[in-house]
C-alpha cells in the first residue's frame, strides 16, 4: 500500500467518525481505538527524516511484525520482520534479482542457469525451476538469499531521500527466512553516508551516549571507532565526546553514529518514527489469530508492483571511480596478479555485459564518450593478459617499472603474488605493517579483541595485501557471529593470490566449522592441486571423505 492510500483510509474513517458520532452509531472511545488501530497498522514518512537504519533498529526494540516498504524515484525495496527480527527483503532493482545474485555469488555459472531462468523476473518460479532439474541444493540457496538480502539493504541503508510506510499487517509466506546480522550492514553504511546528513542526525551537542552492555567481540572496527569506543567509561555528551576523540569532528560524529547504530554505544535518545502507543498495539495484534486481518506476502513474486530497473547511475559511478584508481590491466579488470586465463575472461565478460558502448547508444553524447573511452582501457586489458606472450611481455615490464624512487623495483614475487599495492603511500604501508605486527602479538597473548582491531585496522589501509586479510579472516572465524566477515576476508585472500595452500585451508577450516562439508573438500582440493605434498591438507581431506 502506498503512502497515498494510507493517507486516504485514515481520511476516509474520519469522514466515517464524524457521521456516527452525529447518530450517535459509535462511541467515541471505541472511534479512537479504531483510529490508533489503522495508526498502529499503516505508518509513513521521509527517509530524510527518518533513515533506514533506524528504523530498523526501532522496529527491532520493539518487536514488530510487518513489512517495511521504502521508496526512491523508481526503485522500490520491501523489507519483511517477524518480531522484531528482520527476515527477508526484496527489491525491483535486476541488480538485486535471484538469476543475478546466483551468479554474481559463483553459486551457478551462467551456462547451468540458462537464458530461460536468467529472464524470469519472478524468483519463486525460478527456485522451482532450479529445484526440479537439481541445479541447486537448500543449503546453497539459503547462502545465497542471505546474500541478496545483504545487497538490498546495503543499497537501501544509504539512501538519504525517498518514502517508508510501515505495514503491520504484512506476513513473509511460508518459511522464507534469512539469519542475518543487520548491525554490522548498518555500521558499514554509517560509515558512507554524506557528512551533513549524519550531523543532522545527531544535532543535539547535550544529547548523552553511555557504554553498552554488549559484548563487542568481533565487532569489526575502523582505528577511529575503536579509539572512540575506548574514550566511553560513564555517560558522556555528545560534544564531550567529540572533544575527547581526538579527530576532526565530522569524523568523530561518524563514527560515533556507526556504534550507535551497531549497538556498541548506548543513545540516550533515539528519535522515534512509531507512535507511543504502537509497539504495544502491534505486538498485541501479532498475537491474535493472524487469518483474514493478516497479509499474507510471498516476497520472491514481483511485490514491488513495477518492472525491474538497473541502477545504471550508480554501477557507472562506481565503475568510473574504480578505473581512475587502477594502475595496471590486472586492476583495470578488477582480478589478482595470479589470475588464470579463465578468470581473466570471466572478468572481461562481466564487465562488457555491464559496461559494454552499445548498451549506452541511447545516453547523451557526453556519457557514451566517457563510457567508450573507459571501456576501451578493459578491452586493452583484456587483450594483453589473454594472451600468454604479451601478459609475460607486459608483466616483465611490471617488474622493472620504477616504484617508489630510483633504484627501487617491484620483485617478482610480489608480481606474482600480489603482496603490495603499487605506488602505495609509505605512511599506509607502514602503519599497515605496524598494526600487523601488534596483533600478531596481541594474538600470541590471547588478547583476541585487541588483535582483531589491529588486523581490521592493517587490512583496511592495505586492502589488496592478502596476508593481511587472510590473517584478519582468520581470526573472524574464531568468533561464530563473525564468521560470515571471515568468508568474505579469507575469499578475497585467495582471489589475491589463488596458489596460496595456506590460505585455502584456512577457508577450508571455516567450511567445515560451518559445516559445509563439500565446500572444504573443494579447498582443499585445490590447496592439493597448488601444493601437492602440502600435509594439513591432505590429512583433513583425508578426514572429511571418511566423515562422507
Amino acid at each position: 500500500m502506498s503512502k497515498a492510500s494510507a493517507e486516504l483510509r485514515l481520511s476516509a474513517l474520519a469522514v466515517f467518525t464524524r457521521a456516527f458520532r452525529l447518530r450517535g452509531g459509535v462511541r467515541y472511545d471505541s472511534i479512537r481505538h479504531l483510529h490508533e488501530q489503522i495508526a498502529s497498522q499503516y505508518m509513513n514518512g521521509q527517509l530524510s527524516e527518518y533513515p533506514l537504519a533506524e528504523l530498523i533498529r526501532e522496529i527491532s526494540v520493539a518487536g514488530l511484525s510487518g513489512a517495511l516498504r521504502l521508496e526512491r524515484e523508481r526503485v522500490k525495496v520491501v523489507i519483511y520482520f517477524d518480531k522484531g527480527h528482520l527476515c527477508y527483503a526484496t527489491s525491483n532493482l535486476r541488480l538485486h534479482r535471484l538469476a543475478e545474485v546466483l551468479v554474481r555469488s559463483g553459486a551457478i555459472s551462467e551456462q547451468h542457469l540458462g537464458l530461460t531462468e536468467r529472464s524470469k523476473s519472478n524468483d519463486a518460479e525460478m527456485e522451482a525451476q532450479l529445484a526440479q532439474r537439481g541445479t541447486i541444493n537448500s543449503e546453497t540457496l539459503d547462502r545465497v538469499r542471505s546474500i541478496q538480502v545483504s545487497d538490498i539493504l546495503s543499497t537501501a541503508l544509504l539512501w538519504t531521500s525517498g518514502t517508508w510506510l510501515f505495514d503491520g499487517r504484512a506476513r513473509v509466506a511460508g518459511d522464507i527466512r534469512v539469519e542475518l546480522d543487520s548491525e554490522p550492514l548498518m555500521m558499514e553504511a554509517a560509515r558512507h553516508l554524506p557528512e551533513d546528513f549524519i550531523t543532522f542526525h545527531l544535532g543535539n551537542t547535550d544529547e548523552v551516549f553511555a557504554p553498552s552492555a554488549r559484548d563487542m567481540n568481533g565487532a569489526n572496527l575502523s582505528p577511529v571507532e575503536a579509539f572512540v569506543l575506548s574514550r566511553v567509561q560513564e555517560p558522556t555528551t555528545l560534544s564531550q565526546l567529540t572533544a575527547l576523540s581526538g579527530v576532526a569532528e565530522t569524523e568523530a560524529l561518524r563514527a560515533i553514529y556507526a556504534l550507535a547504530l551497531g549497538g556498541l554505544l548506548e543513545r540516550r535518545a533515539w528519535p522515534s518514527a512509531l507512535p507511543a502507543n504502537v509497539a504495544k498495539q502491534v505486538v498485541s495484534s501479532t498475537r491474535m489469530d493472524k487469518t483474514k486481518s493478516a497479509a499474507i506476502i510471498d516476497p520472491r513474486r514481483d511485490d514491488t508492483e513495477t518492472e525491474p530497473v538497473r541502477d545504471n547511475a550508480r554501477e557507472l559511478d562506481a565503475f568510473f571511480v574504480r578505473l581512475g584508481h587502477a594502475r595496471d590491466h590486472f586492476e583495470v579488470l578488477d582480478i589478482g596478479r595470479g589470475a588464470s586465463p579463465v578468470e581473466v575472461k570471466h572478468a572481461y565478460h562481466a564487465l562488457a555485459r555491464r559496461f559494454h558502448p552499445d548498451r549506452f547508444h541511447q545516453s547523451d553524447s557526453a556519457l557514451r564518450a566517457r563510457v567508450e573511452s573507459a571501456f576501451a582501457r578493459v578491452a586493452q586489458a583484456y587483450e594483453t593478459l589473454s594472451d600468454s606472450s604479451s601478459r609475460a611481455a607486459y608483466q616483465a615490464k611490471l617488474i622493472a617499472k620504477p616504484n617508489s624512487g630510483p633504484g627501487n623495483s617491484v620483485s617478482r614475487s610480489e608480481i606474482s603474488s600480489h603482496d603490495a599495492e603499487p605506488d602505495l603511500p609509505a605512511s599506509n604501508s607502514d602503519r599497515a605493517a605496524a598494526a600487523f605486527e601488534k596483533g600478531l602479538k596481541a594474538q600470541k597473548q590471547n588478547q583476541y579483541d585487541a588483535a582483531v582491531s589491529c588486523f581490521a585496522e592493517a587490512a583496511h589501509l592495505v586492502p589488496r595485501e592478502a596476508r593481511y586479510r587472510a590473517q584478519y579472516g582468520q581470526a573472524l572465524a574464531e568468533r561464530k557471529q563473525t564468521r560470515r566477515l571471515a568468508d568474505t576476508e579469507l575469499r578475497a585472500a585467495v582471489s589475491f593470490e589463488p596458489q596460496n595452500a595456506s590460505y585455502r585451508i584456512m577457508l577450508a577450516e571455516l567450511y567445515q566449522n560451518l559445516g559445509l562439508r563439500r565446500r572444504a573438500q573443494a579447498e582443499l582440493e585445490r590447496a592439493l592441486m597448488a601444493e601437492p605434498k602440502n600435509k594439513t591438507a591432505r590429512a583433513m581431506l583425508a578426514s572429511l571423505q571418511e566423515k562422507g
